[in-house]
């Protein structure tokens, strides 16, 4: 009786043992390397074809394809200080931008590339640093609604218009270095205007333009619904 007993117990300490290894590779086991911008050829080509300070082109509204890409929703991105993609994308949006010689802000899906990466230029700070942002939300809104005076956009080029704004937003948002971050930003003034920039460029994350914020359109803060955008891929 006992060696049958002892028959049993083998099997059942081996198949443990397995199981107990199993978990233990499992667990320790490095993660898998992502590509954290999950581009395709065409996006990857666009980015690294060229120095880090050439220039990409910046979609407007007045074509038909451009048009249907800016209004795409961008994907979030790792933020990963070690990605040389990520880090080509960001240098060459920024020499983009700087090369509009007006620009205050651009976003990923105006240089053909729908992710979430921005570029706002900090008029509330000493010096008014050019800053990069990445996966930016909008926590909160202040109560506080204004009409900004002059909203224009790099891919609405000659055209500006007033727009429904909040005074201030609380943002959240990660660095390039991998770092988190959450704050207070105001500014609705003409010289002053940065709570307006980040709602600009943060509209376009979500497929959204200032046209579809002109004074008089419902809606205001929140993001508009497909049926409100619809008829706007062109002007």
């Amino acid at each position: 009786m006992k060696l049958k007993y002892f028959f049993l117990l083998v099997p059942l300490t081996l198949l443990l043992a397995l199981t107990y290894q199993c978990k233990k590779d499992t667990a320790t086991a490095p993660p898998k390397k992502i590509d954290t911008l999950l581009l395709t050829k065409v996006e990857k080509d666009s980015i690294l074809t060229g120095d880090t300070n050439k220039v990409m082109r910046i979609l407007t509204i007045f074509n038909h394809d451009d048009s249907l890409q800016l209004r795409r929703k961008s994907c979030e991105v790792l933020a990963d200080p070690n990605d040389s993609v990520l880090y080509r994308l960001a240098r060459r949006m920024y020499y983009t931008l700087k090369a509009t010689g007006s620009g205050v802000g651009i976003a990923g899906p105006q240089v053909g590339i729908n992710r979430d990466i921005i570029w706002i230029k900090r008029l509330d700070k000493t010096g008014k640093p050019f800053e990069c942002f990445l996966n930016a939300k909008i926590d909160m809104y202040s109560d506080v609604a204004i009409v900004f005076n002059g909203d224009g956009c790099l891919s609405i080029p000659g055209m500006s218009g007033n727009s429904h704004r909040a005074a201030s937003v609380v943002v959240e948002y990660d660095k390039l270095d991998g770092t988190h971050h959450k704050e207070i930003v105001e500014g609705y003034s003409a010289s002053s205007f940065t709570a307006i920039i980040f709602q600009h460029e943060i509209d376009h994350l979500h497929g959204v333009l200032y046209i579809d914020r002109l004074a008089g359109k419902a809606g205001k803060f929140s993001q508009p619904s497909p049926e409100e955008v619809k008829g706007h891929y062109l002007m």
